[in-house]
């Protein structure tokens, strides 16, 4: 069964017949290397959005063939943004690339199809099933034999220990006689028909196609001559670079500042000597189906890190109050002890290869007539080696940062001044800053955090003419490890607090009360009666520095909708999108008690031609109105009152003229159902008696309507004259 297997794939990747040869093979690793070669990568620009731009230039001699591979992801980027230029006056030809046809159409055209090969031969049985009167010759345990496949058939072998299946070819030869083979003694199927072997061989190609994944090379052509330089260039896609930050804090707490940038080439290619920029800023950048159909792509969400503190990002001051008259300076100066450094010292230094010990003996020889044998060297403490701050802060670090910044458009770049080398499915850490900052030691309280102790932390002011892209920063200070901290983007001139630990030498509790304030103003408008007042909160911060240095706390308090500091609280130091920002200084062991104040504008309205003597009683309880302002609204409810008395009464006289109306009405029905008897006509006279009472009755109550409602017009002109001079 495997011979066959076997068979098939030789015939169809070694087959050549009648000067025909196979499909193009891909170009060997060493190939593609040379072809590279010819224009090697020159400059690399890594942007934060995750695309690379990648510019090639090499020297091409006459009718020049540059043949690059890609990956199949990279191609849609390539043939998006590919530029082209030959600097000798050379012609830029067609760059041109393989077939993009998908493998399922390739393989649609192809007669006949190959399913898994099983343990019973139904895999190379279904082949040749589909191969019906194809010529081949069969090589099997019984002697080779050359005929026209008729079919393959299924029998069933029983034995008495069990029953399996087997597969059978049946061929014809050309003498008319049929012979039958089982496939698992047959050892080869030879195909002797031009047009079956390549069908077998597109099949074998489009197969290997779909399977390799650098399917794609790009080819491009130029004529001309003599030897000149030619130039492409092209994006693809590229892991964003990062950034990570280290700061040293020295003894007064001032920070030095050290920026890397870690870039990877997970490329196929060494970045040899390269030109490289990292440029932070999002441009637009996208990926359009140009070759190949579109794939979906999903987010990576990155697994929750299992801290018990995490790390807090501080928002930037907005700019909106100023910071109480103070500036940081521009320039620190690291305080560095100056110690004697005697021969006895300087034998004790470790390996040397630089000559140290040879130099500072020498120094130590030439300054002996002046000072002892003896010499001070910065930096240095009582013979050993450098700490890590001092050899950051003195410059002596042997680290030099490489990267120049500058503006483009919307965007910042960090241009790599040296030649850099990564070589492919590697990384590299690049310096790209390395300067004294301004800012001082500190520690930040935001009680959304922690409601007991504040955060060590430092805050920052960018001096640089750099932008700092966001990262994680490491903060060393005393000589060793402090903590870490994650950093927004620091533009230059912006200040940025960061937080690395948990301040174990600072204590707060904090108190809330809430009051509501008397009224602070009272109108009337339009008819409406507005009371204007306030509902106060004060939070009192009661800090205790545990320890026995100096400190400066920042607390942050939110910024809360409707709310708005009071006149008698501190203003902030600063304020943020989110938080006011206050300072708060503290001496060695100081208790102090910080106290901010907040209130909340609230307005009650209430018609005043609506109100109740409840709700008068209310304004008393709450001491929002005076005995004035008690006796006005008293007197537009008396109106309001009377004008309800003579409604009443209007409504009293509507009720009896409509009672007496029903009246008459039953009296003359009553009248006119009467027969005409002596008896009759004494009732009926005394039904007409009653009515005349009643007509008298009706033109009685229509006057006393009349003057009732030109009482009750009279004082609702009164109630809205009071309302409108309501003062």
């Amino acid at each position: 069964m495997k011979n066959i297997v076997l068979s098939l794939l030789i015939a169809s990747f070694f087959f050549t017949a009648n000067g025909q040869t196979t499909a193009r093979r891909p170009a060997s690793a060493a190939q593609k290397q040379k072809a590279a070669a010819s224009l090697p990568i020159r400059r690399v620009v890594l942007y934060s959005n995750g695309v690379a731009y990648i510019e090639r230039r090499g020297m091409v001699d006459g009718n020049a063939e540059v043949e690059l591979s890609f990956r199949q992801s990279q191609v849609d980027d390539v043939l998006k943004s590919m530029v082209v230029l030959d600097l000798g006056q050379g012609k830029i030809g067609a760059v041109s690339y393989n077939s993009s046809a998908p493998t399922s159409s390739t393989m649609s055209e192809i007669p006949f199809s190959v399913t898994p090969v099983s343990d019973d031969g139904s895999g190379i049985s279904s082949v040749l099933s589909q191969l019906q009167g194809a010529k081949v010759q069969v090589t099997s345990t019984k002697g080779t034999a050359t005929g026209s496949i008729l079919t393959v058939e299924r029998k069933q072998i029983t034995s008495e220990k069990e029953t399996k299946f087997t597969s059978v070819l049946v061929i014809a030869s050309e003498s008319g006689e049929i012979s039958s083979y089982d496939l698992n003694e047959v050892r080869s199927v030879k195909l002797l028909d031009e047009g079956t072997k390549k069908d077998i061989n597109e099949f074998a190609n489009a197969t290997a196609s779909a399977r390799r994944l650098d399917a794609k090379t790009i080819t491009v052509t130029s004529q001309g001559t003599g030897r000149r330089e030619m130039v492409v260039s092209y994006t693809i896609a590229a892991p964003i670079w990062k950034t990570t930050y280290r700061v040293v804090m020295d003894d007064e707490g001032k920070p030095f500042f050290q920026g890397w940038a870690i870039v990877d080439n997970v490329s196929d290619e060494d970045w040899t000597g390269v030109q490289m920029s990292l440029v932070s800023g999002s441009p637009i950048s996208f990926i359009q189906n140009l070759q190949k159909p579109f794939y979906r792509y999903r987010p990576v969400v990155p697994t929750p890190a299992d801290l018990q503190l995490r790390p807090q990002v501080y928002e930037p001051q907005s700019g909106t109050l100023p910071v109480n008259g103070r500036r940081m300076s521009n320039e620190t100066e690291a305080n560095m002890d100056r110690t004697v450094l005697k021969d006895r010292d300087i034998e004790a230094l470790p390996n040397d290869p630089d000559g140290m010990q040879r130099n500072l003996k020498a120094l130590v020889g030439a300054s002996a007539g002046s000072s002892g044998g003896q010499i001070y060297i910065d930096g240095f403490t009582g013979g050993q080696v450098p700490s890590v701050s001092i050899a950051l802060t003195s410059g002596r670090s042997g680290i030099t940062a490489t990267a120049k910044g500058a503006d483009i458009g919307d965007l910042f770049e960090y241009r790599i001044e040296q030649p850099t080398t990564v070589e492919r499915n590697r990384s590299a850490l690049i310096p790209i800053v390395q300067t004294k900052m301004d800012g001082e030691r500190v520690a930040v309280y935001n009680e959304a955090v922690r409601a007991d102790r504040p955060l060590s932390g430092v805050l920052l002011k960018n001096t640089t003419d750099l932008t700092f892209e966001n990262g994680s920063l490491t903060v060393l200070e005393g000589n060793a490890y402090a903590g870490e901290a994650l950093m927004e983007r620091l533009k230059p001139k912006e200040e940025r607090l960061i937080s690395f630990a948990l301040d174990l030498g600072t204590l707060i509790t904090v108190r809330n009360e809430g009051s509501r304030e008397p009224s602070k103003l009272i109108k009337a408008v339009d008819g409406v009666f507005q009371i204007h007042s306030f509902r106060a909160e004060t939070k009192t911060y009661e800090i205790a520095n545990q320890s026995d240095r100096p400190k400066v706390l920042y607390i942050e308090f939110p910024i809360r909708k409707g709310w708005e500091p009071s006149a008698a609280s501190p203003k902030p130091d600063s304020v943020t999108q989110n938080f006011y920002r206050y300072r708060v200084p503290l001496a060695k062991f100081e208790e102090k008690k910080f106290a901010l104040s907040f209130q909340q504008p609230l307005l009650e309205s209430y018609r005043l031609d609506n109100i109740s003597r409840d709700q008068i009683d209310l304004f008393i309880r709450n001491r929002s109105i005076d005995a004035a302002t008690k006796s006005k609204l008293e007197a537009l409810i008396d109106i309001r009152t009377r004008i309800a008395e003579l409604d009443q009464k209007l409504n009293a006289l509507s009720s009896e003229s409509a009672q007496i109306a029903s009246d008459q009405a039953r009296l003359r029905e009553n009248i006119e159902s009467l027969a005409k008897t002596p008896e009759a006509k004494t009732l009926i006279a005394r039904y007409v008696a009653k009515a005349n009472d009643q007509e008298t009755r009706l033109e009685t109550i229509d006057k006393e309507k009349e003057a009732l409602t030109e009482q009750k017009n009279q004082l609702r002109r009164d109630l809205a004259a009071v309302i409108k001079g309501f003062e």
